[in-house]
């Protein structure tokens, strides 16, 4: 009887990760996923109604709680660079120094966005940012879908060191009630390592794609991104955006302390602690919208932990299944991973952030491997393919709308650098948190 619904719950995993790459509505297809398990380990007998009742339906996002207000904060961050003007500043002095050279320059901005989301985060930090830097790169000779790759990949290049997203996957690969410290510098140094080795692979996406384009012209910045008229804020200020990582590095402070303190610097720095009621009005503004940004991320992520809660109830049923064909090498595991990692697209059976998270469960119901090996494991494809380049992330997806790319188009130009680079990390994963 246990091994039929084992074999019945990987059916449905299967028909999800369909219902996924088809573009389904992952808030209801997780919701519906969550009933389902629950129900099949009801009728197995390794599931109860209270457990159903407290843990899964109602625990689960409880759960997420902490995760959420991470989430949160790092939204609210990226509206406070975007609200000083301090995201324009460090923008536009990126503009300068590349000066009539479009592959510099774009790489410039490139690494300016990186600065920008180890810290920040969320759909609308990275519209707002998008929207100054795109007609910059168009009126540089730059193609709308080399603009779109690189300015996508360069969004993903800072998520390694971004603490809400870095929490919010510890939240979702949970085993036994345990989940994995990402804010550790054990973390940070592979981050480090990531983070290169990322921005190289933009570095040479961006100059085979200006020479194949053949397009060396010199740039008169758009009159609808015209920053002549703004000001700048001060050197100090545009520190801020790497303020939040450096800190918690040096001294162990929380993700929120961080970002608490980088706020209040660029409020100093920009002028905007000269009165109580401006220090109020721009927090409020910012928080509110903040927390607009990321409502629907949000709402995802708390329908996913019922799954998860609902998947872990039945790992039981899943390990007898799953552990014979388990690589039991593993570097192998790595590896796998590494050359599978197109399936963490169109949120497939390798992204958390899809039919993935079902993957995870079933990888650590075996008891193999601790989640010491399983977080970098199944991190590196959600950030390296996921967040970085797949359409179906809502901020690739605008990026793509608003520069009216094709998706095929965009797809042919990051996929040949994204796809070696999941398959590298994974091998520096294996030998800094494996071997």
């Amino acid at each position: 009887m246990e091994t039929v619904i084992g074999v019945i719950l990987l059916i449905t995993f299967l028909g999800f990760i369909i219902y996924a790459a088809r573009g389904g509505n992952l808030l209801l297809g997780l919701f519906v996923m969550a009933v389902l398990w629950s129900g099949l380990g009801i009728i197995a007998g390794k599931v109860d109604w209270n457990t159903v009742n407290t843990e899964v339906f109602q625990g689960g996002p409880e759960g997420f709680g902490p995760t959420a207000v991470n989430i949160i904060f790092g939204s609210w961050f990226g509206r406070i660079l975007i609200e000083t003007g301090i995201a324009r500043t460090i923008i536009r002095k990126a503009v300068e120094l590349g000066g009539d050279r479009p592959a510099l320059t774009c790489i410039l901005l490139c690494a300016v966005t990186t600065a920008i989301f180890t810290t920040a985060y969320g759909a609308g930090a990275v519209v707002a940012i998008g929207v100054i830097v795109f007609p910059i790169m168009l009126s540089l000779g730059i193609s709308k879908a080399l603009a779109t790759s690189s300015f996508a990949m360069a969004v993903g290049c800072g998520l390694y060191f971004n603490s809400s997203l870095l929490k919010q996957a510890a939240g979702t690969m949970v085993v036994n009630d345990q989940q994995y410290n990402p804010l550790s510098p054990e973390w940070y140094r592979f981050a480090g390592v990531a983070l290169a080795l990322h921005f190289i692979a933009i570095i040479i996406l961006v100059i085979i794609n200006v020479r194949k384009e053949k397009k060396v012209l010199t740039w008169a910045v758009n009159p609808e991104v015209d920053m002549s008229e703004e000001r700048n804020v001060n050197l100090l200020a545009c520190l801020t955006p790497i303020i939040p990582v450096s800190i918690t590095i040096a001294f162990g402070f929380s993700g929120i302390v961080s970002i608490i303190i980088a706020v209040i610097w660029a409020l100093f720095w920009t002028g905007y602690l000269t009165g109580w009621n401006k220090i109020a009005n721009v927090v409020e503004k910012t928080f509110h919208e903040g927390v607009s940004d990321v409502g629907l991320v949000l709402g995802f992520l708390l329908f996913l932990q019922m799954f998860v809660r609902a998947a872990a109830a039945c790992k039981d049923l899943l390990a007898p299944i799953i552990s014979p064909i388990l690589p039991q090498n593993t570097f192998a595991l790595f590896l796998v991973f590494g050359i599978l990692s197109f399936l963490a697209l169109f949120r497939g059976p390798l992204t958390i952030w899809g039919a993935g998270v079902a993957t995870f469960v079933i990888v650590a119901s075996a008891g193999t491997y601790p989640l010491s090996v399983l977080y970098p494991l199944f991190y590196i494809p959600c950030c390296t393919i996921t967040t970085s380049v797949c359409p179906t992330q809502s901020w690739n997806l605008w990026a793509i709308g608003y520069n009216k790319v094709k998706v095929r188009d965009f797809l042919r130009i990051v996929l040949p650098f994204s796809l070696p680079l999941a398959l590298v990390l994974q091998i520096v994963a294996y030998f800094m948190f494996a071997a």
